[in-house]
Parts: structure tokens; C-alpha cells; sequence
């Protein structure tokens, strides 16, 4: 063997110190780290939680995926993009393959959301109160009840979009990495069950610096849309009776319990529900402190939203100033995509308005309709001057450069005086559920259940305040149970057109393909005319779920 040297004994000693040194400090804990047991703790850190899965309704990957499937795949717009050469051109053509980048987009982007409210809901119970005031009790109930509205929103348009789909786990682990699929009865329930809670955890509508957020009035027009989606036209159903009932309530302003929204039937223990959403146990309720029972009535909200054209404060506004930033939280905007101007031309969708609305309005557009679907949409009707062609100029004096032969709306529009500094980073807050749409909701499920007269009623409130536009008093008129469907379908066209849910009122209404076929016949490329009945109604499962999967993951008959 050969010796060491003094100088080698010394390289060895300070080494073996050191590397004791470095074992002594990975072994030592790490003080004021946060753990998953720990960082959920306050009601301030459940709302950083909460914040984060807002913030997914504020990329652009979701609103992109939202006008790509609901508006670009509908019969009221072309499309920018229409060669059977790009991922876009094939989803708008309905020539698709599994692998399409935008499937798997929106795929993606949805369960990324569900994985966020997940979080906030499955780690509530951990937060500890400083004390045992209602309204701590409250604050958390009312994070809780929101991250519930947000995952419903995220599976409702996981299943309009693609059927039934995998429910993912509140507790994600190692063994439930691979979920199969649900069916879309199961997926809805599902979605049901957090609106229905969602709307006894809530306020009628948050105002002032809440202003935004999540409302009881938002989780039960969205409940009443969730059944709008399971019913079939012409067909007598459970779910035609609980909209009239959920209208009555939010629309008329009849009185409804606790219980009633529930559908409470006992199966859970009354004290385990209200401990489990957050309301104060019985045993530590003060004198003075309200103790919520099936019998308690959930507050009105016919009096909270209005169909008049009015801004935040109650001053009148018009048609098209609903939609932009002067018109944010106006008095039937049940629920909107909050967005802040960051102008510092920073990015990363972080509260930003995403680009989509700049896209749309100037040249060349990502979608844009013609003076013939015009035509089709509106006919005389006043809403039909929201629609601007090339050169055109807005109300406020900016003009219109989608070029030439091509109209887009001002519901895409951005003033001048609230245009951002910077590209790509926009103030102006998308208007997700109008009130509009609740009322023809209701008129709906009015005719197919019987009631036409209180059905022609409710359609010509809308349509009433629509002449106020240019003044005009045309009315639908009263007729049988066919004659007034059609009535309504034509007037949601009208309220509701390019707010991107346009093909996904088709599919709901069971006649998708007769319109999208038609629609692609007078098209010269075609465009919708390859629409498979009974196949295209749904989106594929994306390929790569379900090589992931190992076949567990199942695809939709047709692909």
C-alpha cells in the first residue's frame, strides 16, 4: 500500500468535516415550511387557493378553447382559419383526428381547474378559526362555496364538450393516477350536487370590491343551464319541472328553502351537511347567531338582477355597453371572467385579459359572419346594428378594420378610452352568464311543461327590452307548443349570438346536425356539411388520455 501524505490526511480531513457538516444540515427541519398540512390552515391561504383556480378562467388557453368549440364550430360565424391544412380548420370542418391539439386543449386546461378547485375543497376542514364568530364561519363557507361553482363550471364543459368523463378524486394519489370515465348521468349529478350546495353557501350577488365572485345567483343559473343540457325538446322530463321551479324562484321571486334546492331527503344527517359546508355547529352556536335549517329560505334574487340596460350603480346604459368595462357587473351580468389591465406589458395571464377579443375585431379576424348570416340571425331586429362591417365606426368614433366584406359585433369590441397600453393585456371582463339568458331559460321549460301563456310572457320581456335599442315595439305572439319553441330558440340566437355558446345550444337542442349541415351545404368550402349525426355531437376523448391510460380511458363511439 502505498503511504499518505500529511497534506493527503489533511484533503481527507477537511472533506469528511464537511460532508458531516452537509448531512447534519439535510437532517436538521426545515422551520416555517409549508406542507399540505399546514398551508391550508388560515381562511387566507384557502383564498391564495381559491385565487389560482380563478386565475384558470383568466388564460387565454380557456377562452381560446371556448370560441374554437362554441363559436367557430357553430353556423353564425366563418372562421379565419379554415384550411383542412391547420388543427383549427379540421375542428371547424368536423374532419378531425383524436390527436387534434385543440381537443386535447381544452381537455387539459378544464381538469387543470377541476385540479385546482379540488385542492381548496378537499382541504377546507384544515383551517382553523381564531375564534368562533359566525362570520369566520362564513368567510370559509363562502371560499368553499365558490372553488364548488368553479368545479362545476369546469366539468359542465368537460361533459358538453366530450360526454362522460373521468371524476377525478378530491385527494389525488399515487393509486388514482388513472381514473375511468364516468357516464354523463353521473357526471352531472355531480355538477349538480356542488351547485346546489354552492347555492346555500352564497350571497344573492357580491357587490363592491367582491364584485365578481362567484354568487349564489351564478351557481343556480348554472344549475338551471346543467339541466337544460339533460333534457330532451318534446319530451316531458324531472328536469323541465326543477327549471320551472329554479326559475320561479330566481326569475318570479317565489320563496325557496334550503331543503327545497337540496332536494334534502335525509339521506346525510342535517348537522354532518351543515359542519361539512362550513356552517357553525350547533353546539357552538351563539344566542344571537343564526342556525340554518331545511326550512330556511335562500335569499330572493329576482330583486339583485335586472333585464333593464343598466350599469353597476343603476344608471341607464346601452345595449352594447353591457359588454364593455363601462358595463362590467351591470345589472344582469349574473357571472363575469374578472380581468385587470396589469399596463406594465407584462405577461404570463396573470389577471390579464387575454388577446382573444383584439383577434376578433381586427384584421384578419380569428371569426367573423357576412351580411347573409346577418340576415339569418336577426332580420329586423334591433340587436342586428351591433354587427359592424369594414370602415364602419363604433359608436364611440374607433373604427372597424375587419376587412372588407366581413362584420363582427361590438359585444368584441374594445372603446378607445379602454384600450390597453400594451398588446394582449386587456381590462375588459367576459361576460359568462347574463340574466337574459336565465329568463329564456325559463321560458323554455314554460312551454315544454305546459304553460305558454307565462312562457310568451317571459320571452317578451327580453324581446321588450331588446326595441329599446332604436324604439321599435315588434312582439312574439302567442301559438302553439311548436310555434313558441321556435320562438325562443330564434330569440336566444338573437340575445346570445357570438358569446361562443352557439353550437353547444345546437347539440342541446338535439338538431346540430339538420342546422350545421345545411350551414356547410352553402358554404364553397364546405365547412360543416361533413358532420356525422350521432357522433359529432361529441368531441373525441383525446388520443393521448387514453394511451396513458392503457385503455382504460375509453373513446366515444364514432372515433
Amino acid at each position: 500500500m502505498k503511504k499518505i501524505s500529511l497534506f493527503q490526511l489533511f484533503i481527507l480531513s477537511v472533506f469528511a468535516l464537511t460532508f458531516s457538516g452537509c448531512q447534519d444540515f439535510l437532517e436538521k427541519e426545515v422551520l416555517g415550511h409549508a406542507t399540505d398540512e399546514n398551508f391550508y390552515n388560515t381562511k387566507f391561504k384557502l383564498q391564495a387557493a381559491l385565487d389560482a383556480t380563478y386565475n384558470v378562467l383568466q388564460t387565454d388557453q380557456f377562452n381560446s378553447c371556448d370560441w374554437r368549440f362554441g363559436e367557430a364550430c357553430g353556423d353564425d360565424v366563418w372562421g379565419g382559419d379554415e384550411s383542412l391544412t391547420s388543427q383549427q380548420g379540421q375542428l371547424s370542418h368536423f374532419l378531425f383526428n383524436t390527436s387534434n391539439d385543440w381537443i386535447l386543449s381544452r381537455y387539459e386546461i378544464n381538469y387543470e381547474g377541476v385540479n385546482k378547485a379540488n385542492q381548496v375543497i378537499a382541504n377546507a376542514h384544515r383551517v382553523q378559526l381564531s375564534n368562533d364568530d359566525y362570520s369566520e364561519y362564513k368567510e370559509v363557507r363562502q371560499i368553499l362555496g365558490q372553488a364548488k361553482f368553479l368545479r362545476a363550471l369546469f366539468y359542465f364543459n368537460l361533459v358538453k364538450t366530450y360526454g362522460g368523463v373521468p371524476i377525478r378524486p378530491e385527494k389525488e394519489s399515487i393509486d388514482s393516477l388513472i381514473v375511468p370515465r364516468s357516464t354523463a348521468e353521473e357526471v352531472y349529478a355531480y355538477i349538480e350536487k356542488d351547485l346546489r350546495e354552492a347555492a346555500i353557501m352564497l350571497p344573492a350577488r357580491f357587490t363592491e370590491s367582491n364584485a365578481g365572485k362567484a354568487s349564489a345567483a351564478s351557481a343556480v343559473a348554472l344549475l338551471m343551464k346543467t339541466l337544460l343540457y339533460q333534457t330532451t325538446p318534446g319530451e316531458p322530463s324531472d328536469e323541465w319541472d326543477e327549471i320551472v321551479k329554479l326559475g320561479g324562484y330566481f326569475v318570479d321571486g317565489d320563496d325557496m328553502t334550503y331543503g327545497s334546492i337540496l332536494n334534502y331527503d335525509g339521506g346525510e344527517d342535517w348537522e354532518t351537511l351543515r359542519k361539512r359546508l362550513w356552517f357553525k355547529p350547533e353546539e357552538v352556536n351563539g344566542a344571537t347567531d343564526p342556525y340554518e335549517t331545511t326550512a330556511t329560505l335562500l335569499p330572493q334574487l329576482n330583486n339583485a338582477y335586472t333585464l333593464e340596460y343598466v350599469d353597476y350603480m343603476g344608471a341607464s346604459i346601452t345595449y352594447d355597453e353591457m359588454f364593455y368595462q363601462t358595463g362590467e357587473f351591470n345589472g344582469g351580468s349574473v357571472f363575469e371572467i374578472v380581468f385587470k389591465e396589469s399596463a406594465d406589458g407584462s405577461g404570463g395571464d396573470v389577471n390579464e385579459g387575454s388577446g382573444v377579443y383584439g383577434s376578433m375585431w381586427y384584421s384578419p379576424p380569428v371569426v367573423f359572419t357576412n351580411a347573409s348570416l346577418i340576415d339569418d340571425i336577426f332580420g329586423n331586429d334591433p340587436r342586428r346594428t351591433l354587427c359592424l362591417t369594414h370602415n364602419d365606426y363604433a359608436p364611440d368614433g374607433g373604427v372597424c378594420f375587419c376587412g372588407p366584406g366581413k362584420y363582427v359585433t361590438l359585444k368584441w369590441y374594445t372603446p378607445v378610452k379602454e384600450r390597453p397600453q400594451y398588446g394582449g393585456d386587456n381590462g375588459k371582463n367576459r361576460r359568462l352568464i347574463r340574466f337574459q339568458e336565465v329568463v329564456l331559460t325559463y321560458a323554455e321549460a314554460l312551454n315544454e311543461t305546459g304553460n305558454r301563456e307565462a312562457a310568451l310572457i317571459h320571452l317578451n320581456r327580453v324581446k321588450t327590452e331588446a326595441n329599446t335599442i332604436n324604439g321599435t315595439s315588434t312582439l312574439y305572439i302567442a301559438g302553439g307548443y311548436g310555434y313558441m319553441r321556435d320562438q325562443i330558440w330564434s330569440e336566444r340566437r338573437k340575445e346570445l349570438c357570438f358569446e361562443w355558446d352557439r353550437f353547444f345550444d345546437l347539440v342541446r337542442q338535439r338538431r346540430a346536425a339538420e342546422v350545421i349541415k345545411e350551414y356547410g351545404a352553402n358554404r364553397a368550402n364546405k365547412r360543416g356539411y361533413y358532420f356525422r349525426k350521432g357522433v359529432n355531437e361529441l368531441f373525441p376523448i383525446p388520443q393521448k388520455e387514453i394511451d396513458i391510460s392503457n385503455g382504460v380511458i375509453t373513446q366515444n363511439p364514432g372515433y
